[in-house]
């Protein structure tokens, strides 16, 4: 659901212009909620001073007296992940102006408190995954407030964490992306007491923009019942996604079967299988997929149903359904 796309020559953003008066406000929101204490700046695009004003209780930062040109304005921190825009300022420009940024510019993970598990792009059921090195950042400030490491599983805890936006820094560690580079990054994450989910459940994924995750408690999950192990994976395109690796694993967390998709994004085990399982489907840039399957042998192989599993990019999530 989530994509977190930092210091990414890759990445090309694109910010608005607007077009405002010599007085105009700029409100600063999170998720619909105002974020307080954070630094907004211009800064004058021929060169030159920049002016720094500090977001109130309710997001605002007023601006008074600001020269005619052209600006860039941003909201951020050393740590943070900017939103911005493109200001012409004219004397005779519009007087009652709001310029709404989103800060962090990508939705924060909304749970009760700061701990959870967060699974590298080459998890497997059973084996230990590098133990990952988070910071905990202050949302506003950036401020470093804690560190620790999670265990084998990926669990962490940050005890006693108070409501309010902060950033889990990921410092560089055993966890490596296709090409062998360390996946370092920011989660953000919004603590609040009457957030849905009560721990954090994340899967990382890494493309060309960055590190990204998927908040598994925003995603649908369901078991699935099939009569063998067939289909097809897909991105959310609907294009098919070659060498995509599907693993299965038994209640024993054994790998008993391991496929690879064609071309065309096509999967068939050889192999009779019957009871339950855990399904892993992943490749380099996507969210993996990861469900609970029950196999039922159909006694009319006539009718065998297929399974299709659809691979989210950006942190969005992914599925699985069969036809």
């Amino acid at each position: 659901m989530i994509a977190i796309t930092p210091h990414c020559g890759a990445c090309t953003v694109i910010f608005p212009v607007v077009k405002v008066g010599p007085n105009f406000r700029v409100r600063v929101e999170d998720n619909g909620r105002p974020v307080k204490g954070l630094r907004v700046e211009i800064g004058s695009s021929q060169g030159g001073g920049k002016s720094v004003v500090t977001t109130d209780k309710n997001g605002f930062a007023l601006f008074h007296g600001v020269r005619p040109g052209s600006y860039h304005l941003s909201a951020d921190h050393d740590t943070g992940i900017p939103d911005g825009a493109e200001l012409e300022v004219k004397l005779d420009g519009p007087t009652d102006v709001t310029v709404s940024l989103k800060w962090p510019s990508i939705g924060s993970v909304f749970v009760r408190s700061l701990k959870g598990t967060i699974r590298g792009p080459d998890y497997l059921p059973g084996q230990p995954q590098p133990r990952l090195s988070l910071e905990l950042l202050d949302g506003s400030s950036g401020r470093r407030l804690k560190t620790l490491q999670t265990n084998d599983n990926g669990e962490f805890n940050f005890e006693s964490a108070a409501p309010g936006l902060y950033f889990l820094n990921l410092k560089p560690s055993g966890l490596r992306d296709w090409a062998g580079e360390q996946i370092t990054g920011l989660i953000v994450v919004f603590v609040d007491r009457d957030a849905p989910a009560d721990h954090l459940d994340l899967d990382l994924a890494w493309s060309s923009c960055g590190l990204s995750y998927a908040d598994r408690s925003k995603c649908p999950y369901s078991d699935l019942q099939i009569d063998q192990l067939s289909g097809q994976v897909l991105d959310t395109s609907g294009a098919a996604i070659q060498d995509a690796k599907i693993l299965l694993f038994d209640r024993a967390e054994t790998l008993v079967e391991r496929l690879q998709s064609d071309r065309a994004g096509r999967f068939t085990s050889t192999h009779t299988l019957a009871g339950t399982y855990e399904l892993v489907v992943s490749t380099a840039g996507f969210t993996p997929l990861r469900r609970t399957v029950q196999v039922e042998p159909a006694a009319n192989s006539t009718r065998l149903s297929r399974l299709t599993v659809e691979l989210g990019v950006g942190g969005s999530c992914s599925a699985a359904n069969t036809q």
